[in-house]
């Protein structure tokens, strides 16, 4: 395999996958981030792009740990990556998130790749947990294949997994999209995701909210772009909810935000 230190010395396809920096309100208690990387900044130890809303700063770091390895490219246009250089032996990416200089705690939804050469990535979180399976990406552009959603929600940090040394160059990252809850108590917040749950999923659009009791006031359904897709008052139910979206939603992914009067959940929602 040809090695590439440099990758504005090769053309590299853009991803189909690209998003605008954005910073989308769910509601009050969760928000959708998307990190281009088009805005990140080297500081010659880790990669850094920072988001503000009002008070609120959100920094997303990628580190490869005592490296100083990472760097990035543009892609075109103002179309940032960040990758592996050269300058270290391991090669793994620990990607974190801090809100206002603390970390915390968030659900990764999506991220990018551009590849010049075939080769194989897989991704987990803080504890070595599967986020995506090791499998091979073909030359050119696209979304890393997310395959155990489980052990994307609530993490702390993931890294990003090239096992063959020789991919150290080929491989950049980008559009980085996360979900981030503020902090709820944890009986309200963990009787809502146990309470709650979306059948049949992934779906055609015609979905039940099945429900265990909960006073209910408002769903929301929410595209990864951040925009309000539809959304109804519940007035306190506490049963079953039917709901037919197939004649608003396209395949892909989105979100439903479930709330009661002082708490939220998020579920994902997968269109066929």
């Amino acid at each position: 395999m040809m090695k590439n230190y440099f990758f504005k010395t090769k053309m590299l396809l853009k991803s189909t996958f690209s998003f605008f920096l954005i910073i989308s309100y769910i509601n009050s208690n969760a928000q959708i981030l998307n990190f281009t990387i088009d805005t990140a900044i080297d500081n010659g130890t880790s990669i850094t792009e920072t988001l503000v809303d009002g008070s609120d700063t959100y920094i997303l770091t990628a580190d490869i740990a005592g490296s100083g390895a990472e760097t990035l490219d543009d892609l075109g246009g103002g179309d940032l990556i960040f990758y592996f250089g050269s300058g270290g032996s391991s090669n793994t990416f620990i990607i974190t998130l801090t809100k206002n200089s603390n970390p915390v705690v968030f659900t990764l939804n999506g991220i990018d790749y551009d590849t010049l050469e075939d080769g194989f990535i897989s991704v987990v979180n803080q504890d070595d947990a599967e986020i995506s399976a090791n499998q091979e990406y073909l030359f050119g552009g696209g979304a890393i294949n997310i395959t155990n959603t489980t052990n994307a929600t609530n993490i702390s940090e993931f890294k990003i997994l090239q096992p063959d040394i020789g991919d150290n160059t080929d491989f950049g990252f980008h559009n980085i999209n996360v979900t981030v809850e503020e902090t709820l108590s944890v009986d309200t917040s963990t009787m809502l995701e146990d309470e709650i749950a979306v059948f049949p999923n992934p779906s055609n659009g015609n979905i039940t909210i099945k429900n265990s009791g909960i006073s209910l006031e408002k769903v929301t359904v929410i595209d990864l772009n951040g925009r309000i897709i539809t959304s109804q008052n519940l007035n306190g139910i506490t049963t079953n909810l039917n709901l037919d979206l197939s004649s608003k939603l396209s395949a892909g992914l989105y979100f439903i935000d479930i709330s009661t009067e002082n708490a939220s959940t998020i579920k994902k929602l997968i269109i066929e």
